[in-house]
């Protein structure tokens, strides 16, 4: 769905109605759901290598794509506080991941608090896209959520009969097709402006935000309970999710190269189906094993190498003769939760 709406967006800009109708129905949730199967997986323990590895990744993207795209002629515009298109996600992973032991301390008090946030926070003015400090207000709720209930949404969408499941589809749908009726700004989607930007009163911010998130909500229980059963290859794309995520982007960029020329004058049933082809080709290439092992590894390497000096310097200051508790190798990871676990599990593969 990431990949497809990039794509769509590259090759379209939103227009004509036809592709328009189904960019809205890709943006109005699949960064919403993305965020919530996020929380389901979110853990406090080992927060700051979990955090830090979140910023290696956005340290090293940033440069990445801004000298991919002054190597197409594109010249994008740096800003050291606005982390650049799709990278806005690991910021905001880096701050909800810093939430996630008040949600474990403090669940419904924070779930409370994310959803204030991120209906209220579009009436602050700092909210945009300085540190993606708007998109990670408005996509906390479902961060908070995946946390706290993910388990139980899972295990009840998967639980859903054929009747049940078409309802819950053609619910989400209806709601989609009201914000393509009315035409609603693509703004109100990407999560990353604030009311002044859209020049409405604080009571109609109120209501937008509430209403986008209550549609992707629904269209998201609505996808999981209709892919509940899938496994194999949409198995592989959620676990390799991260590098899809990060590489599809150089792709979608070159792709603006060829596409402002060739498309002007072609059908939008073929523009779409292109684009489907395109996508499916993309994803593809990135699920395979080598582009996941080698971005976490470099994650996760250099993450190691930024804390060894605090690790070492822990160690000296041990207290000398008391005795440390010993782990058996893979005792770290047990948990007696195991339909926590399944649920983790099943979380991964929908990504």
């Amino acid at each position: 769905m990431v990949v497809l709406g990039h794509i769509l967006t590259a090759a379209s800009a939103w227009e004509p109605d036809t592709l328009r109708a189904l960019q809205v129905i890709i943006y109005s949730f699949h960064m919403p759901a993305f965020v919530f199967l996020a929380g389901i997986t979110a853990k406090s323990d080992r927060l700051l290598p979990r955090t830090l590895f979140f910023l290696v990744l956005l340290a090293t993207a940033m440069p990445m794509y801004y000298g991919w795209m002054s190597l197409l002629g594109l010249n994008p515009d740096f800003d050291f506080l606005v982390p650049y298109w799709l990278t806005w996600f690991l910021m905001s992973m880096v701050w909800w991941m810093l939430s996630v032991p008040f949600i474990e301390r403090f669940p419904r008090a924070m779930l409370m608090i994310s959803v204030a946030a991120g209906l209220v926070g579009g009436a602050l003015p700092m909210a945009d896209y300085e540190l993606s400090i708007s998109r990670t207000m408005v996509f906390w709720p479902f961060f908070v959520v995946g946390k706290v209930y993910g388990s139980r949404i899972l295990h009840w969408a998967g639980s859903r009969s054929p009747r049940q499941i078409a309802g819950l589809v053609a619910a989400a749908l209806t709601t989609t097709l009201v914000f393509y009726l009315y035409d609603v700004n693509k703004e109100w989607f990407y999560g990353s402006r604030n009311f002044d930007w859209f020049d409405v009163t604080v009571p109609e911010g109120l209501g937008m935000r509430a209403a986008v998130a209550l549609g992707a909500g629904l269209s998201t229980v609505a996808l999981l309970a209709a892919t509940s059963q899938k496994k194999g290859y949409l198995a592989t794309v959620g676990r390799h999710s991260l590098a899809v995520y990060l590489l599809h982007g150089f792709v979608v960029r070159l792709l603006e190269l060829p596409m402002g020329e060739y498309l002007d004058q072609t059908p939008a049933p073929i523009i779409a189906v292109l684009c489907l082809a395109l996508s499916a080709v993309t994803t593809w290439l990135f699920t395979l094993t080598p582009f996941n092992a080698a971005i976490r590894a470099y994650g996760e390497g250099l993450t190691q190498m930024l804390l060894a000096p605090a690790l070492r310097l822990r160690e000296k200051m041990r207290t000398p003769g008391v005795a440390q508790p010993q782990i058996e190798p893979g005792e770290e990871n047990r948990s007696d939760d195991a339909p926590v676990a399944q649920s983790e599990a099943r979380a991964k593969e929908y990504a």
